[in-house]
């Protein structure tokens, strides 16, 4: 459970940045697809269900999304995080795709 607290404190706090960036920008869909990724986060009871929102994560980039400086700079913090995570989780780091 300490990796799953560890994912909401220190990945969500942007997401939520993220979120309401994009929103603003008014590029709904990314914002859903991170909204749900968000929200999977948040209901994980244990490593395994961070797997599927992790993957999620690496793989935004390959979606096509194009994102603003603001919105791309927040994007690569959650990654940054995400591969630390991924680390701590299995003793490997995350490829991007």
């Amino acid at each position: 459970m300490h990796k799953v607290t560890l994912a909401r404190n220190e990945i969500s706090p942007l997401l939520d940045r993220l979120i309401l960036q994009l929103e603003a920008e008014g590029r709904l869909t990314q914002r859903a697809h991170f909204r749900r990724i968000q929200r999977r986060i948040e209901v994980a009871h244990n490593e395994w269900d961070l797997t599927p929102p992790i993957i999620d994560l690496s793989s935004a980039s390959a979606m096509g999304f194009k994102f603003s400086s603001t919105a791309h700079a927040l994007v690569a913090r959650i990654l940054d995080k995400t591969q630390v995570l991924v680390g701590e989780l299995t003793g490997e780091s995350l490829t991007q795709h």
